[in-house]
């Protein structure tokens, strides 16, 4: 991923020149990145609107953890405003000695492949929590909470943004940062469809203590195989505070953590007698419980000390290929655009991906001021299709890994076969004095 440089901009010509009115739509984390990249510069008057409350119902993912690039942490360093960066660097978690790391298993607890990107490597672990509240420093000045988008009218003068309370808000530029269900999106792209992977996932966090971290089963994160069914595990360290209280049965968002996320298809839930979306939470990590009785004890240990109130449910749909469109005044961000990274859990790239859109429209929006703002768009865009959906794919490309070439318990023994033959000639050896525990 190339995190796009900073332009020069072109002094214009006329020194009242109006700015240009920006509305985004989605307080989450690009539509807040985007936000922040543009407040305080007189060319633009930016406001966000988002339909939840500033506290209350941001828990759900917004709680776990996202993988950064080093480069993109750097350009957000230097270009999100001063007062920002004290919480952004708060949210960087602690970074293992020897960088990021990833492991394969099967769910008898073999090792199947060792094998992390260099890229990877050297990402950092953010709380998603911690970045959400850097990025809602001085939102009192341009963010709106409690409204509703409706739908919006492209006029001669610009864009009217309609809102489910009647009210209208007229703008130069309307951004949909919306996420995967987005409605401007809907609106501006009326053909573009998701598909269903039929895959449910349930994530959960636990406690981050010395004794939970040695139960970590390799490195700083895992993917762990079964036949139909998949379990990740990961973690976030608070750098000011390494561990938090052994306590199940609740855990404060600014706490260290391990998190894990099972995946099954959804109609191959242990429990049929309702919907996930219906299940209690601690009907959820009793499911997660029933269909891994026969797994390693070490991953049940680790599902048996999460805390069911921290428990989301995400439904695996991906957004179909959209090929750019006639840019106007209006345009797309993050999930509303390329949803499949961040709707499959193996990479952790869904919010890094809208992170990479947020500056890269904020530079072309704050590069020389002669192209007209269509010619601006279409720029971004181009590019934001291309890279948003270069890393959905590489996130699709693990999931076909645990699901469709584990379709049946063959299956899964020819692919875990083929990793372990993989690992003996690009694998990682395994580090001197960290064997599984299980072992």
């Amino acid at each position: 991923m190339s995190i796009p440089h900073s332009e020069s901009t072109a002094a214009s010509e006329d020194s009242h020149e109006k700015p240009l009115r920006v509305v985004i739509i989605g307080g989450g984390i690009g539509g807040l990145a985007l936000a922040q990249l543009l407040r305080g510069d007189d060319k633009f008057q930016v406001t966000l609107y988002e339909r939840g409350e500033l506290e209350g119902g941001q828990s759900q993912l917004a709680g776990f953890r996202i993988m950064v690039a080093l480069e993109m942490l750097t350009a957000l360093r230097d270009r999100l405003p001063k007062d920002v960066l004290p919480l952004l660097e708060e949210s960087i978690g602690v970074q293992p000695s020897s960088g990021q790391s990833l492991c394969m298993f099967n769910e008898k607890g073999k090792i199947t492949m060792k094998y992390t990107t260099p890229d990877f490597r050297a990402a950092r672990s953010v709380s998603r929590w911690k970045l959400r509240k850097a990025l809602l420093v001085g939102s009192e000045s341009f963010v709106k909470f409690g409204k509703e988008f409706e739908s919006y009218k492209s006029t001669t003068n610009g864009v009217t943004v309609i809102f489910k309370d009647g009210e209208r808000v007229e703008c130069d530029l309307l951004v949909g940062a919306d996420g995967a269900g987005s409605k401007v999106r809907k609106q501006l792209l009326p053909k573009a469809s998701r598909s269903d992977t039929k895959v449910t996932v349930i994530y959960f966090k636990m406690p981050l203590t010395p004794e939970t971290e040695c139960m970590m089963p390799y490195g700083s994160g895992c993917l762990i195989m079964a036949p139909r069914r998949s379990m990740i595990v990961s973690s976030w360290k608070n750098p000011k505070k390494h561990y938090g209280p052994d306590d199940l049965k609740k855990i404060d968002g600014d706490e260290s953590f391990l998190m894990c996320g099972l995946g099954c298809y959804t109609n191959e839930f242990v429990n049929q007698t309702k919907h996930p979306d219906d299940m209690t939470p601690e009907e959820l990590k009793d499911e997660c419980l029933a269909r891994t009785q026969h797994w390693h004890p070490l991953f049940r240990s680790l599902i048996a000390k999460t805390i069911p109130e921290s428990v989301f449910v995400s439904h695996i749909k991906t957004q179909d290929r959209i090929s750019p469109w006639k840019s106007s005044n209006v345009t797309l961000l993050g999930d509303a655009a390329h949803s499949t990274a961040s709707m499959t859990p193996y990479l952790g790239k869904g919010a890094t991906s809208a992170l990479f859109d947020a500056l890269q429209l904020a530079n072309i929006l704050k590069s020389d001021s002669n192209p007209p703002l269509s010619a601006k768009l279409a720029r971004y865009e181009g590019n934001m299709l291309k890279q948003g959906f270069s890393v959905a794919d590489k996130s699709m490309s693990v999931h076909k890994l645990v699901f469709n070439m584990g379709k049946n318990r063959m299956m899964a023994k020819c692919r875990d076969r083929f990793l372990s033959s993989l690992d003996v000639v690009v694998g990682e050896k395994e580090p001197k004095g960290k064997p599984f525990p299980g072992k």
